[in-house]
């Protein structure tokens, strides 16, 4: 498509598919504007055959040929990309030459590229966020049982993404980043109560655990809630590039909420338990 002196590269996706779908089909199709009804593209574009003058695209001084191919609309591109690597390796073995190199482009390539960095990223700001708690609560081992809140958020997130059918993309890496910072938060809320009521109001590890799981539910639950609400409309865009990311948020704040309220004052109780009955043990020795 022209416009003025531009050339303006358009990818039409038609809603028919098959051997029946002729050239002379595509004036057919019906286009829609941001504000205006669908219309068959013969109103609004004059559609017409045109000639390329071959050419012999070389790479570092090899001839390559390229073939691109574009994805149907809510098509899982991981799957499709199988399809595509299993016919081509099966051709490649009836061939059978060795002069013939094979690289793959497009989001295989992007992919393969940034998703290392992504993932060294993701190791990085987790180590940062253990030093931040070990530096917050002055003990590894709290500082460990707040991290380790971090494993329901993975399982809330595996579970969305097999929920949803969504394949792991690069950004729901980012989500996982920030879904580690929510959960991590909700962790400090809970523990740092217990702490206070432990060690001012002079509660047992048990009763600080049973009072904290109450008191805080309401800031965390209104948290994870305000969290996963926000992604919504990512999750029902779903868009190829926003909506892993956005189930990954959803699913796992949702999940990880139950954990987080049940499961990390237990944990507290289980580690600190046995602190309390040795302190007990040596007030009545002495």
């Amino acid at each position: 498509m022209w416009e003025k002196d531009y050339n303006v590269p358009v990818v039409l996706k038609s809603s028919t598919s098959g051997d029946s779908l002729k050239p002379g089909d595509v004036q057919n199709e019906y286009v829609t504007g941001l504000f205006s009804p669908a219309v068959p593209l013969r109103q609004v574009a004059k559609v017409t055959t045109g000639i390329n003058e071959g050419q012999i695209v070389r790479r570092n001084g090899l001839r390559t040929l390229s073939v691109y191919i574009d994805y149907k609309r809510g098509t899982r591109i991981d799957s499709e990309q199988k399809k595509v690597e299993a016919i081509v390796d099966r051709n490649l073995k009836e061939i059978n030459d060795k002069n013939i190199m094979l690289t793959y482009g497009g989001t295989k390539e992007n992919t393969d590229e940034t998703l290392p960095k992504i993932v060294a990223g993701l190791l990085i700001s987790v180590a940062i966020i253990y030093f931040i708690l070990v530096f917050h609560f002055r003990k590894i081992k709290l500082a460990s049982l707040v991290f380790l809140s971090t494993v329901f958020s993975f399982l809330g997130a595996a579970l969305g993404l097999l929920i949803m059918d969504m394949e792991f993309s690069m950004t729901s890496v980012l989500g996982l980043v920030s879904l580690i910072g929510i959960i991590v938060r909700n962790g400090i809320i809970m523990y740092d109560y217990i702490e206070e009521l432990r060690h001012r109001e002079h509660r047992t590890v048990k009763e600080a655990c049973i009072m904290a799981g109450a008191r805080r539910m309401r800031p965390i639950l209104l948290t994870c809630l305000a969290a996963s609400m926000g992604v919504v409309p990512m999750i029902i865009s779903n868009s190829p590039l926003w909506a892993p990311m956005g189930t990954v948020i959803f699913f796992g704040t949702l999940i990880s909420m139950g954990f987080i309220l049940t499961m990390l004052p237990l944990l507290y109780w289980m580690t600190y338990r046995k602190e309390e009955n040795q302190s007990s043990e040596i007030i009545e020795l002495a």
